[in-house]
């Protein structure tokens, strides 16, 4: 049975979102523009795969096999969010940097649903 959760409808949303953004600028660099479409690939691709029970399978079962793992997800998104305001500031808020960073959402996201499944988990017991 495929359940659907806001990361999927997340998931998809960003797909849409970069999909729309590098169809929307013909004139961005072509490197950008591919990486632009790789990314809202994967995002389609997480959506799908996010619909299935071995996705919250598998976060549950990694969970609890490594307990020493539980800071590994807030430490990824921290780094994630401070690394993509640098890169924002540092390049004066240009359009490549503000695509590059809208594209490590596809990194965040996933480790935000690991939090959010282990608060589930958690609250279960």
């Amino acid at each position: 049975m495929k359940r659907f959760t806001l990361f999927t409808f997340l998931y998809l949303a960003l797909g849409v979102c970069l999909s729309a953004i590098a169809l929307g600028y013909p004139n961005l660099p072509s490197s950008l523009q591919r990486s632009l479409f790789i990314i809202a690939g994967l995002s389609y691709l997480f959506c799908f795969l996010s619909t299935f029970p071995f996705w919250r399978e598998t976060t549950i079962h990694f969970y609890r096999s490594r307990n020493s793992a539980v800071i590994l997800p807030w430490l990824v998104i921290g780094v994630n969010i401070v690394w993509m305001i640098w890169d924002v500031q540092s390049q004066n808020w240009t359009m490549e940097a503000i695509l590059r960073a809208l594209s490590r959402l596809l990194v965040v996201l996933p480790f935000a649903e690991i939090i959010v499944i282990t608060w589930q988990v958690n609250s279960e017991h």
